[in-house]
């Protein structure tokens, strides 16, 4: 009989000895439980071979998004995309990749599959983001919180590494600005531009959502006081403080001023009487808890100089404003490097007014690059005769921005 049969009696030796009642050999017991460990093993094959097809798919995903998503991703978010929009745009290049690799039905069932795929990834990825969390639980916190991670396309590209940095986007709070123009001085020539650049100004901060944004024009010394004084209460609750003057300036000393329309100046131990030290200025934004910025357009050709009588011959009256070195958390942009002039232009703005209205209106543009730009613009606009100049320093910690999408 057949050994199959599971307990026949056979005449010489067998695989699975067996006894029966005629004194043979046999064995039931011992056969049925290789029998039943062989039936397993084929099923678990079976059950195997779906999931490593799924595997297959998701490997293949993956291969994907690294060879044509991060290509993809990584120049768009340097070029200031956000990672929602710049992943949507690699979505079809690494979904043609996965039709290139399966052929024309590899996506298998329409997008399913590889939704789950995606969906797996993103929940490793997720897993990859709270370990970081995790491990500095015990630290102490930091005072700026990262803004959490933009939805995710259903078919993603491979997940940005979590940035080993601490720096934070900062475009909301509160943000508060004083903008002065002087341009009908009583005892020089007129500054056409000055007004203009001022009035320009003013339209583009309330546009891009500051809280409070006031409008000073033609100030006299006793009119300035009084304007930055009121400026700085405003401050005292803002995240951003912003004055930007557009006038004359003059340096003495060492020291920076802005000149009043009443200004006469006919002696240089004048400026300290009818003008105004930059350091008044400074004291009006210095409560801002995290920016602080003054942009002067105030280096232009100073007909003071001309006619002012020297007390003392080797006491310094030099053209434009001096170098400034101000303390942290605060950037002061000059129109025109210490030393230099700056020009008022022909048109109805001067070309450091009109760089930086372009350059305002430019979204996802971090402030140290936007004056980097502004410089550039100048630069080339005025034949490199003008270079504005920035100094001071901002947290490396945050990044600023006056426009964000």
């Amino acid at each position: 009989m057949s050994l199959l049969t599971g307990c026949s009696i056979r005449s010489t030796p067998a695989l699975f000895p067996m006894r029966s009642s005629s004194g043979a050999t046999v064995d039931c017991r011992a056969f049925g439980r290789v029998l039943a460990t062989l039936l397993l093993l084929f099923m678990a094959l079976l059950e195997s071979a779906p999931h490593a097809k799924a595997q297959s798919r998701e490997a293949a995903l993956e291969a994907c998004r690294a060879r044509v998503g991060r290509p993809i991703v990584g120049p768009c978010m340097r070029a200031g995309g956000d990672l929602e929009s710049c992943r949507a745009r690699a979505t079809p290049a690494v979904r043609q990749c996965m039709m290139n690799t399966f052929g024309g039905g590899g996506l298998g069932g329409g997008g399913g599959r590889l939704q789950e795929a995606a969906a797996s990834g993103r929940a490793r990825t997720a897993r990859v983001a709270e370990a970081p969390k995790r491990r500095d639980a015990a630290k102490p916190s930091k005072t700026a919180v990262a803004a959490a991670p933009p939805a995710v396309p259903a078919i993603a590209p491979a997940a940005i590494t979590p940035p080993t940095n601490d720096r934070v986007a900062v475009t909301g709070g509160r943000r508060v600005a004083l903008v002065i123009g002087n341009s009908n001085y009583g005892h020089v020539p007129v500054l056409p531009n000055a007004a203009n650049d001022a009035r320009a100004l003013h339209r583009e901060l309330m546009e891009a959502g500051f809280q409070s944004v006031t409008l000073k024009l033609d100030l006299r010394r006793e009119d300035l006081v009084v304007a930055l004084s009121e400026f700085a209460q405003v401050a005292d609750n803002a995240d951003w403080a912003v004055i930007y003057y557009s006038g004359h300036g003059i340096e003495y000393k060492g020291n920076n001023y802005l000149i009043p329309i009443d200004a006469r100046l006919r002696v240089d131990r004048d400026i300290d009487l009818e003008s105004i030290d930059i350091g008044k200025v400074l004291s009006a934004a210095e409560s801002a808890r995290r920016l602080r910025l003054v942009v002067l357009d105030a280096c232009r050709n100073n007909p003071f100089l001309d006619q002012m009588k020297r007390t003392v011959a080797t006491r310094a009256l030099t053209r434009g404003l001096a170098r400034t070195e101000p303390d942290a958390g605060t950037l002061i942009v000059y129109s025109a490097k210490h030393g230099e002039l700056a020009l008022d232009g022909d048109g109805d703005n001067s070309p450091f007014a009109l760089a930086l209205l372009r350059r305002l209106k430019t979204p996802n543009l971090e402030i140290r690059r936007l004056f980097d730009l502004v410089r550039d613009d100048v630069l080339s606009a005025t034949n490199k005769k003008q270079q504005p100049y920035s100094y001071g320093s901002l947290s490396g910690s945050e990044d600023f921005f006056f426009t964000a999408r």
